[in-house]
């Protein structure tokens, strides 16, 4: 592959995995409250591979998708005094918003599906 399509490539694969992130952790968290690091086990569990998020990526989101964009809800568990561990919950906006994003993603990708199929006839 040559460096510029490599590079264009490179790119477009982190813009895609960026704008996908929100939507892959609001999914998961749809129907259980979770924290960081389980939330990046569950999305392993899936298969998915191109989501697959270290934990440093992790966090920073939640905090936004928390603190800035009031989707998710944040709650300190210190059921282990030694180990607290922070869970993330969807909030009604974050379910709301989570409908939205589904219904796009849907229909960018048969969009996407019928402008690619067309460009392989």
């Amino acid at each position: 592959m040559n460096k510029r399509a490599n590079e264009e490539f490179e790119r477009w694969s982190k813009e895609i995995k960026k704008g996908a992130a929100s939507l892959a952790i609001l999914a998961v968290l749809e129907d259980e409250s979770s924290y960081g690091y389980e939330i990046v086990k569950k999305l392993e569990e899936t298969g998915a591979k191109f989501l697959a998020f270290e934990q440093g990526t992790v966090y920073p989101l939640l905090r936004r998708l928390a603190e800035k964009r009031g989707l998710l809800k944040a709650d300190w568990n210190y059921d282990d005094p030694r180990k607290p561990r922070k869970y993330y919950s969807i909030t009604q906006e974050g379910r709301a918003a989570l409908r939205l994003m589904k219904s796009r993603w849907f229909e960018l990708f048969e969009e996407m599906a019928t402008i690619l199929e067309g460009d392989a006839q």
